[in-house]
């Protein structure tokens, strides 16, 4: 018995109860759940400067790096800001739209 090694084999060993419908919800909200991140919260002074760079990017037209919290991810997306909703708080980016209160860094290229 010396010899022997213990090989664990993770969440592999709950696979069996995949069939249970209420296990097979619990095990996808537990996959989704383990690499899920928590929306960063922003200092009013990190709000005033991303303000702040959102409006010389957009008056100059800068390349810029926008990063956004998305369904549990930060997201990097490259282009310049091509128009403003200011009334439903919309930036886009080349035809893409991005909610302004998700923003959490920008970056001039």
């Amino acid at each position: 018995m010396d010899n022997y090694v213990y090989h664990d084999r993770k969440m592999m060993k709950w696979m069996p109860f995949n069939a249970l419908l209420e296990q097979s919800d619990y095990l996808k909200e537990l996959f989704y759940g383990r690499d899920r991140k928590e929306m960063p919260v922003l200092s009013i002074d990190q709000e005033t400067e991303l303000n702040y760079q959102l409006e010389i990017a957009y008056l100059f037209k800068n390349l810029v790096i926008i990063s956004y919290f998305d369904d549990g991810n930060i997201i990097l997306i490259e282009g310049t800001i091509t128009r403003i909703d200011q009334f439903y708080k919309l930036i886009f980016i080349d035809e893409v739209e991005i909610s302004a209160k998700r923003i959490t860094n920008i970056k001039s290229v």
